[in-house]
């Protein structure tokens, strides 16, 4: 019994005739005819009683044009069923986020990722810029974020946006109008930073000693949840990226100041191993993420940037509203 001598039943059946079953399966009546009397003796019963009016159905024939509608019917929903595997992209990306990317990319990148692509998981690791690099160049991490290239030729880093590093504090320290200060202002702000092998409190220590300034450090607080309770509870600032601190500026209870120097302007890169060709789960992965970035930047809450932009110190940081 072959497939298409069920189809070809089930059309002759449904039309009540030869020849407009032969139309609709696009074969001619004499090769239709020859196939259900094929089917006929194969089954061993008369399916159809041929009159000058068309067809009708014995009672055997109605009793198999159930089974074989149930058959087609099975078909037809496993081809949809299966449909969904043709050019299917699966797998497992490993995405290393900062926690300044992790906070404000993370849910959004993984909510459309789990729409477009269902049979993509994507499972997380947080750090900073160091771990996250060197995560990549062990093969533990996929992708990553990072605000450092990372200067390995194994590695290839791509720039997707820029972001200030702004004087962020109490608004009876730093004054809520979202002028720019210079940096050696910050050594009147008491500060609560990343250990010193931290990217950016490296950058601050940097520039301080070509300064020849001293920064008053209160103390090292890391993760970032630690930092803002020591900031709460001892009523200190901190340098840091605004995104990082966007919920307790929009609700009034810190206030953020940009810093007049040219290196307080940070580059937030996508990191993955070089040389080799992506995954299509890790390029497909990598597009969300370039879409959600371009998003975040058009929409201004977190005063993100394209990579190559400049600050204007004409004007001020707008707050949010």
């Amino acid at each position: 019994m072959l497939f298409r001598q069920l189809k070809y039943f089930a059309s002759v059946a449904t039309k009540g005739s030869i020849t407009a079953a032969a139309a609709e399966l696009h074969v001619s009546q004499p090769a239709l005819g020859t196939q259900i009397k094929k089917l006929e003796e194969e089954l061993g019963v008369e399916l159809l009683l041929r009159t000058h009016h068309g067809v009708t159905l014995t009672q055997a024939g109605e009793r198999f044009l159930k089974h074989t509608t149930d058959i087609l019917d099975r078909v037809k929903f496993a081809e949809r069923d299966l449909s969904r595997f043709k050019g299917r992209i699966e797998g497992e990306v490993n995405l290393g986020v900062t926690p300044s990317s992790g906070r404000v990319l993370l849910p959004s990148i993984i909510d459309e990722c789990s729409i477009l692509y269902p049979e993509i998981s994507i499972a997380c690791k947080q750090g900073y810029s160091d771990e996250m690099i060197n995560a990549v160049k062990r093969g533990e991490l996929d992708l990553a974020f990072s605000h450092e290239p990372g200067k390995d030729d194994n590695l290839t880093a791509t720039p997707v946006l820029a972001q200030e590093l702004c004087l962020i504090g109490p608004i009876d320290l730093v004054k809520p109008d979202g002028a720019p200060i210079s940096f050696q202002e910050l050594s009147d702000y008491p500060l609560i930073q990343e250990r010193k092998t931290h990217s950016t409190r490296s950058l601050l220590e940097e520039i301080a000693a070509r300064l020849d300034m001293t920064l008053d450090i209160f103390m090292d607080a890391d993760p970032i949840y630690l930092r803002k309770q020591m900031m709460d509870i001892h009523h200190r600032c901190t340098v840091s990226l605004y995104g990082l601190f966007y919920d307790e500026i929009l609700a009034g209870h810190l206030a953020a100041r940009p810093i007049d120097a040219p290196e307080m302007t940070r580059i937030l890169y996508i990191i993955r191993k070089g040389g080799e060709t992506m995954r299509p789960a890790d390029r497909v992965v990598l597009e969300i993420i370039e879409k959600q970035v371009a998003a975040k930047i058009s929409d201004g809450l977190y005063h993100w940037q394209e990579p190559g932009w400049r600050p204007d110190r004409k004007n001020k940081l707008q707050s949010v509203s």
